[in-house]
């Protein structure tokens, strides 16, 4: 035996021991189905002897299986999830073709068991919902919420607290002041106190204090007086307090209002009096304020930024929303609507992994709820299979909760096989390469067949490799790509 023919045995045992150490099941076909390898995870996961299915038909053993697909088609399938019904297992599957010198010599499949975390899955969903049962069972005394707050999701007890608030100042004529950071909901809380105001219901009037420029924001709340200043309406204009007679006007971002209209806003809810820009006459208004800020006003006050008659008056009755990092128990209740609503929206049917769901839940949440609606949003757009994975979810919280673990979660990497040309029933090994150029060829096809089933472009190829922005642009640049190497 030549020295050439002794490092390919050596490369080719190494590569078959390697493939039977993974934990993922490996099979691969050639062009009319038949199987030509599989290795020890193949026959573990879906309780197959080898002999059973080696060298023996796909089409014949699984005919539902994915990678026939693939054999029709030659295209490849990424992070599916698969039912293997003659086994009853759950598994999720990446297919790619393989190619050598531009011919096709069938199919190589990498798979996942993920029974038990689907069975845990639909085990933990049970769960929470009988939680959410109980909790319905137990709010059935005097001290349960209304009807009108059934559609505020959230079972934090710091958070039920502030609905009981809005609950009990919502038929009263109190001004409320509702603190929280941005993206909490606080216009949820003024919409649940509205629908409980009774007369206060109609002429529900809403602006937002920090989009009015200062030199428009009176005559925005006041109105003015026909011909008041240059330019100015001959008929007057009505403002957004003489609108909301009889009803509630919502003051959202106060903290943001003006020192001049401060005052002026006070005269308004301490005497219920305004006046019209250009006019001297005094109009009274019956107008319920309730008021919300993401800033602190006390804080504001003393740095002089804020009326401090104005603060009391408006501190009247406070509900201070809870951010959510400090709701922890609401974050998977938030995201499991936000993915419904999300899934419905995009025409898809989708369910958390275990590595995303906790990567929701070690997430600090900076901009909230807000924040969250938009990432499952993100996450529901970016997935390809039927379940949310780590992957999927914005790069800033996937680096987030590998920093919390303090190591990254590792990905099936799809392999690429080449088969020679005179294959036989025989698996054919290819020539032998060390591990890490073999892993490199593999990534480097990969990332060809990607780009060239997406006509170079690169969002989309990084999209069906399922991988991140940072780590497509590192290889990219790695492999050559960069200087536009590969060809169509």
């Amino acid at each position: 035996m030549s020295e050439k023919e002794a490092n390919c045995s050596v490369s080719s045992d190494m590569l078959l021991e390697a493939m039977d150490a993974v934990t993922d099941g490996v099979v691969i076909v050639d062009p009319d189905s038949k199987i030509v390898y599989l290795n020890d995870a193949y026959t573990h996961i879906l309780d197959v002897k080898r002999e059973k299915a080696l060298f023996h038909r796909m089409a014949d053993i699984e005919p539902d299986a994915v990678i026939l697909e693939t054999l029709r088609d030659h295209k490849p399938r990424l992070h599916r999830f698969v039912e293997v019904k003659t086994r009853g297992k759950k598994i999720m599957v990446n297919i790619t073709p393989i190619f050598k010198k531009g011919n096709f010599f069938g199919a190589i499949s990498v798979f996942k068991d993920i029974t038990e975390v689907t069975r845990v899955q639909q085990e933990l969903a049970q769960v929470q919902r009988l939680s959410h049962s109980i909790f319905n069972a137990i709010s059935t005394d005097k001290q349960s919420l209304p009807t009108e707050f059934s559609h505020i999701i959230g079972e934090d007890p710091a958070f039920i607290r502030c609905l009981k608030m809005a609950e009990i100042v919502a038929p009263t004529e109190a001004t409320v002041l509702i603190e929280g950071e941005s993206g909490v909901g606080k216009e949820v809380f003024v919409q649940a106190i509205r629908t409980l105001s009774g007369k206060r219901v109609q002429n529900f009037i809403s602006i937002n204090c920090s989009a009015i420029p200062e030199s428009l924001i009176e005559s925005e709340l006041f109105g003015y007086a026909p011909g008041a200043f240059t330019g100015a309406s001959r008929s007057g204009k009505a403002g957004k307090f003489e609108m909301a007679n009889g009803g509630t006007i919502f003051l959202d971002e106060i903290g943001e209002m003006p020192l001049f209209m401060q005052a002026k806003l006070l005269r308004v809810l301490q005497s219920g009096e305004i006046q019209k820009i250009g006019s001297d006459r005094v109009h009274k208004v019956d107008v319920r304020v309730i008021a919300a800020t993401n800033r602190n006003l006390k804080e504001m006050v003393s740095a002089g930024t804020f009326r401090e008659d104005l603060y009391f008056r408006l501190n009247t009755f406070k509900i201070a929303i809870p951010p959510l990092r400090k709701r922890p128990r609401d974050i998977l209740l938030l995201a499991d609507y936000f993915l419904k609503k999300f899934s419905d929206k995009y025409h898809k049917k989708l369910s958390l992994s275990t590595s995303a769901a906790a990567a929701l839940q070690q997430s600090s949440w900076l901009g909230n709820v807000r924040q969250l609606e938009s990432c499952i949003e993100y996450a529901v757009i970016i997935s390809r299979g039927n379940i949310v994975l780590l992957e999927d979810l914005p790069e800033d919280l996937q680096q987030s909760a590998v920093k919390q673990r303090g190591q990254f979660e590792i990905r099936s990497e799809v392999p690429m096989v080449s088969m020679d040309k005179t294959q036989t029933e025989d698996f054919i090994l290819p020539e032998p390469i060390s591990l890490k150029d073999g892993i490199r060829q593999i990534e480097r096809e990969h990332m060809r067949q990607a780009l060239e089933i997406t006509k170079g472009n690169k969002t989309r190829a990084m999209e069906l490799l399922g991988i991140s922005r940072r780590t497509f642009y590192k290889k990219y640049k790695l492999y050559g790509f960069s200087c536009k190497t590969y060809t169509k």
